[in-house]
């Protein structure tokens, strides 16, 4: 009796699919390890902190590696100064408010800033939002600590970094894993097409 012999057919199936499977992994590559200013834009390596008002740091209660999570405090300043500068407004407004003065509004508005100013005084993760990774919304800033860039006692400018963070973010991840399972993908595709060739 004859024995049967299975031959499978030559198709450039496996051939589009490494094809396919190749870009995808050089695709990856570039993201992953040589990412543009655009995907850096949207997907930060570090990020500098800074606070949105000058003033003396009081403290800065972290430490390079440590992880932050929600509603973490970062550092802080002397507030001393604003506080009184919300003391002078609160009684500004007042004295405009009972002797119906024209510039209430203006003084309202000058309280608000003030009480702005003060809580500006201490910063937390949670004040600095980012995009999540597909753009629905925001979340607060979670990663780890990667250097103090000030000391307590410090003066600083308003928008000066006072300490970097690397975000957590499942991206640069992603794409790493993606471009080796698509290389390895690409290359069984290869060996299945030469194999269905023969």
């Amino acid at each position: 009796m004859a024995k049967k012999r299975f031959n499978i057919k030559g198709t450039k199936d496996f051939l589009i699919l490494a094809v396919f499977l190749g870009f995808l992994c050089v695709w990856a590559i570039r993201d992953a390890w040589f990412p543009t200013e655009k995907i850096l834009k949207k997907h930060p390596l570090e990020i500098p902190v800074a606070f949105s008002v000058p003033g003396v740091v009081s403290q800065i209660p972290v430490q390079p590696g440590d992880k932050i999570e929600p509603r973490t405090l970062l550092a802080s300043l002397r507030d001393e100064p604003y506080k009184l500068k919300v003391a002078d407004a609160e009684k500004a407004y007042s004295e405009a408010k009972n002797s119906g003065a024209d510039d209430v509004e203006e003084k309202m508005e000058a309280l608000k800033t003030a009480r702005a100013d003060l809580q500006a005084c201490s910063l937390y993760n949670t004040d600095i939002m980012l995009a999540d990774l597909y753009g629905e919304g925001d979340k607060p800033l979670r990663g780890k600590i990667l250097e103090i860039l000030v000391s307590p006692a410090t003066a600083i400018e308003a928008g000066q970094p006072v300490l970097t963070i690397r975000p957590q973010d499942t991206f640069y991840l992603f794409n790493k894993s993606l471009s080796i399972f698509s290389f390895f993908g690409a290359a069984a595709a290869l060996i299945f097409h030469w194999l269905a060739s023969k």
